[in-house]
C-alpha cells in the first residue's frame, strides 16, 4: 500500500478532528478568530527555524511570539484539547512528561544551579506542552498547509545560504562561520542541517501523497540537499541519507527497490567522482574525506562525540536517583561539552526517572500506531514515523524548530505518531 492511501482515508472513530467543523458552524466573529489563530500557527511554523529573528540577546524568537499569540487565540476559541492522541496514549504522554520534568527539577534543586533548572524545565514545558497543544486536533487540510509552510521556509533558508556562500562570499558572519560552514538564519550549523533533512522527509511524503506537484519537488529537493552540503555537517548528511533510504524501503515495491538501489549507488559514485570539484569546499574538507577514506575520525567531531558518550556511560551509576542538574553536564564534563545523546543526557542530568519519562512518552505512540496499522497504508506510515524518530535520537539541540514541523506532518491526522518529538530539547547551547 502506498502512503497516499492512508492520507486519503477517513480517520477511524475516536480520531476525528472537530476544528474544521467548529469553524464552519461558528459565528462570523468566531470564524475570523479561528482563522487568525491558524494564521499565527502557520507563521510560527514558518519562523520556527529562524532563530536570527529574536528579541535582543534573549532566546525569544519571532516564532515563539507567534506561538504565544496563537495560544492566546486558542484559549479564547476553546481549541485546546489535552487528549492529544486518545485517552490512554495521552495519559502516558503526560505521565512521561511529568517524570521527565520532575527528575530534572529535583536534580537541579539539589544541584549547584537551581535557577538554570527552572529555565530548562520551562523550556521543556513550552516544547512538549504548549507547542504540542497548539497542534492537537488540527484537520488534515490544516496539517498539509503547515507542512507545506515548513518546507517552503526551509527552502528559503537554503536559497539564502546559496546566496551567502556563492555570491556574497564573506565568512565569520552571523550566517557563515569562520571556516565557511553555513549556519543561516538558524545560526547553528548542525541544527540547520538537521531541520533541512527533516524538510526533505516531509517533502517526499507530500510528493508521494500528491499534496505538491512533482515539478515543485524536483526543483526543491536539489536545493535542500545542497543546503545540507553547505553546512558541512556529518550529522545532517547521515540524517538525510537515513531518511531517504527509510522512505524508499517503505514506499517502493521490493522488485523496483532491488533495481533502484544499485543504480542509485552507481550513480552516486559516478557523480561524486566527476562532480567533486563542484561540491562546496567545506563539504569536501569535513565530510568527503571521511567518506572516501572510510576513516570516521576525519568526520568532523565524530571521535569527540564518541568520547563524550563513553564519559556519560561512566556517570550513570552515580546519577541513578539524582542527576547533576539541568544543563550541568557540560560543566561537569572533562571537556566542558554536553553529550550528544538525549537518553544519556537526561539520565545524567535528571536521574533515571527522567530517562524513563522520555521512554514513556515514546510508548505513548503505540496506541495511535495500533489504530493506524489497521488502515490502508498504515504499516508503512508507522514505520516511516518511527524511522524519523530513530533518525533524530542523537542529541537534544534542535529546539521547537524540530518539534513543530514533525507535528505538522500530514500523516498525523490518522494518528500515526507525534513521537518524533523525542530529541527536541529546547535548550540553546553552542555546538561543536
Amino acid at each position: 500500500m502506498s502512503a497516499m492511501n492512508i492520507a486519503n482515508h477517513p480517520p477511524p472513530a475516536g480520531l476525528e478532528f472537530n476544528r474544521g467543523d467548529a469553524m464552519r458552524r461558528g459565528t462570523p466573529g468566531q470564524m475570523l478568530s479561528s482563522k487568525i489563530e491558524f494564521g499565527l500557527l502557520a507563521g510560527a511554523v514558518f519562523f520556527c527555524s529562524m532563530n536570527y529573528f529574536r528579541y535582543g540577546e534573549a532566546n525569544f524568537t519571532v516564532g515563539d511570539l507567534l506561538a504565544f499569540l496563537c495560544l492566546c487565540f486558542a484559549l479564547m476559541n476553546r481549541n485546546i484539547d489535552f487528549q492529544l492522541f486518545g485517552r490512554v496514549s495521552s495519559g502516558l504522554w503526560w505521565l512521561g512528561l511529568t517524570c521527565l520534568l520532575s527528575g530534572l527539577m529535583v536534580s537541579s534543586i539539589v544541584g549547584p544551579d537551581p535557577l538554570r533548572g527552572i529555565v530548562v524545565v520551562t523550556q521543556y514545558l513550552y516544547a512538549y506542552l504548549i507547542v504540542v497543544l497548539l497542534f492537537s486536533g488540527r484537520t488534515l487540510g490544516q496539517l498539509i498547509t503547515l507542512a507545506k509552510t515548513y518546507v517552503f521556509s526551509i527552502l528559503v533558508l537554503c536559497l539564502h545560504g546559496i546566496y551567502l556562500i556563492h555570491v556574497d562570499g564573506r565568512t565569520n558572519t552571523a550566517f557563515v562561520s569562520g571556516s565557511g560552514r553555513f549556519s543561516g538564519l538558524m545560526e547553528r550549523e548542525n541544527e540547520c542541517a538537521a531541520v533541512i533533512a527533516l524538510a526533505v522527509s516531509i517533502l517526499l511524503l507530500l510528493i508521494t501523497t500528491k499534496r505538491v506537484s512533482r515539478i515543485y519537488g524536483f526543483v526543491a529537493l536539489p536545493i535542500l540537499i545542497y543546503g545540507i552540503l553547505l553546512t558541512g555537517s556529518n550529522t545532517g548528511l547521515v540524517a538525510l541519507v537515513f531518511g531517504i533510504i527509510a522512505f524508499s524501503v517503505i514506499s517502493l515495491p521490493w522488485k523496483r527497490l532491488a533495481i533502484c538501489i544499485p543504480l542509485l549507488v552507481a550513480g552516486t559514485v559516478v557523480a561524486g567522482s566527476s562532480a567533486r570539484d563542484y561540491l562546496p569546499a567545506i563539504f569536501q574538507k569535513r565530510v568527503l574525506g571521511a567518506l572516501e577514506s572510510g576513516d570516521l575520525g576525519q568526520a568532523g567531531t565524530f571521535d569527540h562525540r564518541v568520547e563524550l558518550i563513553y564519559e556519560a556511560m561512566g556517570k550513570i551509576d552515580s546519577t541513578l536517583l539524582i542527576g547533576v542538574g539541568a544543563d550541568q553536564y557540560r560543566i561537569t564534563s572533562a571537556v566542558y561539552q554536553p553529550v550528544h545523546n538525549l537518553y544519556l543526557l537526561l539520565w545524567t542530568e535528571g536521574g533515571l526517572i527522567s530517562a524513563i519519562g522520555l521512554l514513556v512518552m515514546l510508548l505513548a505512540a503505540l496506541g495511535p500506531a495500533l489504530v493506524v496499522i489497521r488502515l490502508p497504508g498504515g504499516p508503512s506510515l508507522c514505520r516511516l514515523h518511527h524511522s524519523k524518530r530513530l533518525d533524530s535520537a542523537s542529541d537534544r539541540q534542535c529546539s521547537s524548530s524540530y518539534i513543530q514541523p514533525v507535528l505538522a506532518n500530514p500523516a498525523r491526522p490518522a494518528g500515526s505518531t507525534c513521537m518524533c518529538l523525542c530529541d527536541s530539547r529546547p535548550v540553546a547551547e553552542a555546538t561543536s
